[in-house]
């Protein structure tokens, strides 16, 4: 026996072992050999055993349902088991644990297939339970309901078991699963040909996501949820008026409550039936053309500039006006050689304007766009007069953007520069803030629409903040567009790209596509392609273009843009564009900014008289602090933290203006106002040796003008008892990053706080 075995015994029979060492080595081996694989074996055994499913409870209608979670770690787990047993294989001693090692490699071949079929049903079933629970695509109800009951079914039987080796018992799971595999791709076919009709009807149903279109199309009885989404799908409408009962629609408002009543009111119920969503939408939208042209035809023959009249038109029309008069009076005048006398008027309109001071945001938006514009009307005057022009064919008007009226009731408004003619689309733009005329974006509206008129695209690139994006946008804004700005990343495939480009062809809008050389270098020659058809058929004036494999119908004020970041090591992820697509798009460089002259003009607009010297010497202070504040990775001395500093300083004033009873504000409270606009945006990111920098600089640039942050007093209150409360100590720092935040909070819809 074993246990009597001792080393005696061992040593009287030394010859014998030493006489067989080689027979007891290779028994040795086998016998470790054969621990090692049954340890392998019993491991794999333990395996199914003892394993069970992660669950997570599913919300459904009527209760939940268990579905599996951490499918990597299980997946993973099966493949390591399979490479575990097909080791096994290798060992010479592999012959007694055969049948063993093979039935468990047929389970887990089994379960991997098994597994991977059930993912795929599981994620397809959690896409189309809500679209199909909540009614959407009925003729297909039927097929759902089948693969819903089975599969919830399974899923309770193994939710029940949750030992990982039921599903090897259960005869026929596999196919059951492949069934219902099968079963749910049919559904989610019949449901993107159905997606993909409503799309056609109404083509800028392409530009929102699959969720979103399942939700207006499923709530289809209900007009008024489709209120949500009209920013999605309009320029410029924020939400819709609906009539007696929301059976028709009766006006189309923007974001700051414009109120634009339809000439035809947009018919959405017949009768207790609701007409289908697509149709009167596509209605809406032809409606909302017709009455912007009918509108802009009486906005036009009204001579005074009146309060009535600013409050009677939306913000578009009212700036649509005026320019077209602009170009009338320009080229009637420089024949009869009276521009100086055109540019008193000019000058006396812009005094009369800045001087009003409007109650609410509307008549304050409509207040600067009308200044915007008649500034920079005031600017290309100012450029003709120094050029001494005497005809209208010279080259300082020709190179402008210029207005006319036309009697053609199907085209009543066109825009001219240089040698391209493009119509007005008169889509609503809502008040979306103008962007300010500077020699930069002139250079840049020149060759989009030369490019436009040759047939191509446009591509302004250059450095991030100097208005490539924003150019564009303004541009298309000038010739009445919806713009659409997509970001691009290696995420974008050919087939998203492709039905885009058919919205977009099918809309007559433009397309943005911002930071276009993060895409893949093969994505970028593969969407030539599609560029290419679609600029040939523009230029062709062709009435279809095959785009994805099938013929689409092609609206020519269509436009196709790319916006780029240079491909170098500030900038990572970009590539070069590929020479295919070089020569489909005019390239403009946008090189920096004129910060000092967009700063005046736009406190000049929001009302300030000083407006020169504080815009040189808010930029100062930016300038300054790029070279004199610690390098952080959160600061930004660019345009993009200016516009903001801008919007406040001109909030503020129009609290001050309305606060106070008599006579204008002094330019140094003007320059007080500025300032805390300036301290309220900047010092909350500061560092706190840069924040004490930053203080002193404004001292130095606003001598003797001593300021206070704009204060809160009812939120600091409030903050005060709640620390209270909660047994805090109340730290005025704390507390004034507090306000700070909410400051913040208020002026951008995303915040990131930093620090240790």
């Amino acid at each position: 026996k074993l246990e009597s075995l001792t080393f005696r015994m061992l040593v009287d029979r030394l010859d014998t072992i030493i006489e067989k060492a080689d027979e007891l080595k290779e028994l040795t081996a086998r016998a470790i050999g054969e621990v090692t694989i049954r340890d392998a074996v019993m491991e794999v055994s333990a395996w199914f055993e003892q394993t069970e499913f992660s669950f997570l409870d599913h919300p459904v209608k009527g209760g939940t349902v268990p579905l599996i979670k951490d499918w990597k770690d299980l997946l993973s787990d099966v493949s390591d088991k399979q490479s575990l047993c097909g080791s096994l294989k290798d060992s010479r001693y592999f012959a007694p644990f055969k049948d063993q090692v093979d039935k468990f490699e047929e389970k887990l071949a089994l379960l991997d297939e098994l597994l991977l079929c059930m993912n795929k049903v599981q994620r397809k079933w959690v896409y189309l339970e809500p679209i199909f629970g909540r009614g959407s695509l009925p003729r297909e109800k039927e097929r759902f309901d089948k693969v819903n009951n089975q599969f919830r079914q399974n899923m309770k039987n193994i939710g029940q078991n949750k030992k990982v080796n039921y599903l090897c018992t259960v005869r026929g799971l596999k196919d059951q699963f492949i069934t219902l595999a099968d079963q749910l791709e049919r559904c989610q076919k019949a449901l993107t040909t159905f997606l993909e009709e409503k799309r056609s009807a109404f083509p800028r149903l392409y530009f929102i996501g699959d969720e979103d279109l399942l939700e207006i199309l499923g709530q289809s009885s209900n007009p008024e949820v489709i209120q949500s989404h009209l920013k999605k799908l309009f320029a410029g409408i924020a939400t819709v008026d609906f009539g007696e009962g929301a059976k028709d629609i009766t006006a189309m408002n923007s974001s700051l409550r414009e109120k634009v009543m339809l000439t035809k009111p947009v018919v959405v119920k017949e009768g207790t039936e609701p007409r289908d969503v697509e149709e009167w939408l596509s209605d809406l939208s032809s409606e909302m053309v017709t009455t912007m042209a009918a509108e802009l035809q009486k906005c036009f023959s009204h001579q005074e500039m009146d309060m009535a009249f600013i409050e009677g038109f939306p913000s578009q029309l009212l700036c649509l006006s005026s320019n077209i008069h602009f170009t009338q009076n320009i080229e009637k005048y420089i024949q009869n050689g009276q521009l100086l006398q055109l540019k008193g008027d000019l000058q006396q309109q812009l005094q009369s304007m800045t001087s009003l001071s409007l109650d609410g945001a509307l008549l304050q938006a409509k207040l600067k766009a009308l200044i915007l514009d008649l500034i920079h009307n005031i600017s290309v005057l100012d450029d003709l007069l120094a050029g001494k022009v005497q005809k209208p064919n010279e080259w300082h008007w020709w190179r402008q953007l210029k207005y006319y009226m036309r009697q053609d009731p199907s085209n009543p408004c066109i825009v001219r520069m240089l040698e391209c003619e493009q119509k007005y689309s008169f889509e609503y733009q809502g008040n979306a803030p103008k962007l300010v005329h500077t020699p930069l974006t002139d250079k840049c509206y020149l060759t989009l629409m030369h490019g436009l008129h040759l047939g191509y695209g446009g591509n302004p690139y250059g450095p991030a903040g100097t208005g490539k994006t924003e150019s564009v946008k303004a541009l298309g804004s000038c010739l009445g567009r919806q713009v659409l700005v997509f970001n691009c990343d290696e995420g974008i495939d050919f087939q998203a790209m492709g039905r885009i480009f058919i919205g977009l062809v099918r809309c007559g809008a433009w397309g943005c596509f911002d930071e276009f050389n993060r895409l893949l270098e093969e994505q970028m020659s593969a969407i030539s392609q599609s560029v290419q058809l679609i600029q040939a058929a523009i230029k062709t004036h062709a009435s279809n273009v095959e785009l994805l494999g099938r013929q689409v119908q092609v609206n020519h004020n269509a436009g196709i843009f790319i916006t780029m970041n240079p491909a170098t090591k500030g900038y990572g992820g970009r590539q070069k564009l590929p020479d295919n697509l070089k020569q489909l798009f005019r390239p403009v460089a946008m090189s920096v900014p004129d910060n000092e002259l967009i700063a005046e003009v736009m406190m000049f607009a929001e009302g300030f008289n000083s407006a020169k010297i504080l815009a040189q010497k808010v930029v100062a202070i930016f300038v300054l602090s790029k070279q004199l504040l610690s390098l952080q990775q959160h600061y930004n001395w660019g345009l993009r933290e200016l516009k903001p500093i801008l919007t406040l300083a001109g909030r503020l004033l129009q609290e001050a203006k309305a606060a106070k009873t008599e006579g204008p504000l002094t330019d140094v409270e003007e320059a007080i106002l500025l300032l805390k606009a300036v301290r309220m945006n900047t010092l909350s990111k500061l560092t706190f040796a840069d924040s004490r920098r930053f203080q002193a600089l404004c001292q130095d640039l606003f001598p003797g003008v001593n300021v206070k942050d704009i204060e809160y007093k009812e939120l600091d209150e409030v903050i005060r008892e709640t620390m209270a409360g909660m047994g805090l100590s109340a730290i005025d720092n704390q507390i004034s990053k507090m306000l700070q935040f909410h400051e913040a909070c208020q002026q951008r819809m995303g915040v990131g706080i930093v620090g240790p």
